[in-house]
């Protein structure tokens, strides 16, 4: 398997620093990339970065993540875009059930998005 989705790959959704998925972070992985679809879909089909997905505890610690990041469960993305804006990805982030009951991070130059139990939301 090369993809969790059409449009999202292991390369972009997999930890950088290139340690293996372990296999139930690779099942919410897959989760994640079917929301981040459907977020696609709803922003006309415009093409979305993932500038971060899953880390491991020492990737997530050596970059500086929060504690208890979303991202070390599989959980979240952090997305940019050439012709869309973080807010514009964000707004369209809260038309997603999975966003809009999870967490949204709106940053000056991506937004972070994630598939939690319970609502989030902050600036960052």
């Amino acid at each position: 398997m090369s993809n969790y989705s059409q449009h999202f790959t292991l390369r972009e959704l997999d930890c950088h620093c290139g340690c293996d998925t372990p296999p139930h972070i690779a099942k919410n992985l897959a989760n994640l990339a079917m929301s981040l679809e459907s977020l696609r879909t709803r922003l006309g089909g415009v093409p979305l970065h993932v500038n971060s997905g899953y880390r491991c505890p020492a990737y997530n610690a050596r970059i500086g993540g929060a504690k208890e990041s979303q991202h070390m469960s599989g959980k979240a993305a952090d997305l940019s875009g050439k012709t869309v804006s973080p807010a514009k990805i964000a707004q369209h982030a809260e038309l997603i059930p999975s966003f809009k009951n999870g967490g949204i991070g709106r940053y000056k130059y991506f937004t972070h998005v994630d598939i939690r139990d319970g609502a989030a939301r902050w600036n960052g």
